[in-house]
């Protein structure tokens, strides 16, 4: 890692395509962030900076106005290049064609800028090998699925047959993003778990990435930062340390009494 900003011993993250930049709350937590858009809000702990991370294909060198200086880098970048080619709002009642794809703008910066990345977009986008995660693998009362490419492996996702809402398990999602009006402001922070207050309800609706789905991928990559930067070093593998004390419990208990006695009687 090499960054002006923010702490040396803690890992840098990159959020562009942000301009609320809700995700940021979580990924400060894990990091000193630096969140690039357009039009950025000061809406959390996240520096944000105001610039273009849009490469525009008639002329790339002369919209290319990234602000971040060629030798330093960041640990982490989170990218949400938009979706509106793919978007089933747009195959209803809109011109895909009409829409640019900016994935290949993300994955520029990412391998330029990035360590590691994700790159979020709706499922049907032209992701690499993405990993799809939706409500239900959370328990969480929405569908909103999305697809992921990331540059680590992520382990296979859990799958949950049913939708925890609340009114109990369901087939069908409590309320989803197009009905974004049916729920309070507050109900999709708590939904999405974030702070309600910094955000408007459409975006906590219709494009905040609920924040366990972040936690799932932070951890995958974190497994991955700290054996990279020698954090992991010997440490101890208690992966089956429940089931190993399970099995003393079970020879304690079966032991005979003989077993028991004074070895030195």
């Amino acid at each position: 890692m090499s960054s002006e900003y923010g702490d040396p011993d803690r890992p840098t993250i990159l959020h562009c395509f942000a301009d609320s930049g809700t995700e940021s709350e979580i990924l400060a937590e894990f990091g000193d962030v630096i969140r690039v858009s357009i039009d950025p809000k000061d809406t959390n702990e996240s520096e944000p900076i105001k610039a273009d991370a849009h490469l525009y294909p008639e002329d790339e060198e002369k919209h290319w106005g990234f602000p971040i200086r060629d030798e330093f880098s960041f640990d982490l970048g989170l990218f949400h290049p938009v979706c509106s080619k793919w978007a089933a709002t747009t195959s209803i009642s809109g011109d895909s064609d009409s829409h640019e794809n900016m994935i290949p703008s993300a994955r520029r910066i990412a391998e330029q800028y990035c360590d590691h990345h994700i790159i979020e977009n709706v499922p049907r986008a032209p992701l690499r090998d993405p990993t799809k995660l939706n409500g239900r693998i959370f328990g969480l009362p929405i569908e909103y699925e999305r697809g992921f490419e990331t540059s680590f492996r992520v382990p296979e996702p859990p799958r949950h047959g049913s939708l925890l809402t609340s009114t109990g398990a369901s087939d069908t999602a409590e309320t989803s993003s197009f009905y974004f009006s049916e729920r309070s402001k507050e109900w999709w922070a708590a939904t999405k778990a974030y702070d309600p207050r910094p955000y408007a309800k459409q975006h906590l609706a219709k494009n905040a990435i609920p924040g366990p789905y972040i936690h799932f991928l932070l951890r995958a990559w974190l497994a991955v930062y700290e054996e990279e930067q020698g954090i992991s070093e010997g440490r101890v593998d208690y992966s089956n340390y429940d089931s190993e004390m399970e099995t003393k419990r079970r020879q304690t208990r079966n032991a005979g009494l003989d077993e028991f006695g004074n070895e030195d009687a």
